[in-house]
């Protein structure tokens, strides 16, 4: 199962506030999840945050008893750690609030 990045969208919340919200009818306000994190890979922490992810993914993966769902696990869990390896290219600020 290829990771399927076109899954959600991040927008920084002024400037979804300030040039998409505004322009969106009534039906679409409310859509938004709030069961998600979002970590951005300039974060310093990001790096060990999402290659930890990744290797418990994999650590499950490993152990799993179904190919199938093992295959799809380690597909996430490469997605991750791939993600992981950019934000220590990447990662140089402390994270705000």
């Amino acid at each position: 199962m290829p990771v399927n990045e076109e899954k959600y969208i991040v927008f920084k919340r002024s400037d979804f506030e300030k040039t998409i919200l505004p322009n969106l009818e009534n039906r679409y306000r409310g859509l938004e999840i709030d069961d998600a994190v979002v970590i951005r890979r300039q974060d310093r922490f990001a790096s060990p945050c999402l290659l930890t992810y990744a290797a418990m993914i994999a650590l499950v993966a490993e152990n799993h008893p179904s190919r199938g769902i093992a295959e799809d696990l380690l597909a996430i869990a490469d997605y991750f750690h791939h993600q992981g390896v950019l934000a220590a290219e990447e990662g140089r600020k402390l994270p705000t609030l």
